[in-house]
């Protein structure tokens, strides 16, 4: 049985994304693949009520056209695409303990960051994920 590895990605940080995607194909190779975006929006539930359905709906239809983009930009077109809305942090969690995930692959920090420590949603799933956490810098 294939390995299941859920890659967390942010699509606004396209070369990192793009770099994340295509090591972790490439060091899970045959592994059951699964690509997730989360939309920031549900996080801040206070602003929530003021964005109508139709600009939710939108921004959900981009951020998809934009992941399948990624996802082919970066060979991965069989992966399972996911598009999540809520806490970075907490939505990935979720999301591997549901999919049953063997690894879930994040980048350390965004690309181009001067910060020497682990970004705060990287930490967070490493500390709290169900399975094995593939960081990379």
């Amino acid at each position: 049985m294939a390995e299941t590895v859920l890659i967390l990605v942010d699509i606004e940080q396209t070369q990192s994304a793009l770099g994340l995607l295509e090591r972790a194909r490439d060091r899970f190779a045959g592994a059951d693949l699964h690509i997730a975006h989360v939309m920031p929006f549900g996080f801040y539930s206070y602003v929530e009520p003021l964005v109508s359905k139709e600009s939710h709906d939108q921004a959900a239809e981009q951020a998809r056209a934009q992941l399948t983009s990624l996802a082919a930009r970066a060979g991965c077109e069989d992966a399972t695409l996911h598009l999540l809305r809520g806490g970075i942090g907490e939505q990935a969690i979720l999301l591997a303990k549901k999919l049953d995930a063997d690894i879930v692959a994040v980048n350390a920090v965004r690309l181009g960051s001067t910060l020497s420590t682990l970004g705060t949603h990287a930490a967070q799933i490493a500390r709290h994920a169900p399975c094995a956490v593939y960081i990379d810098r």
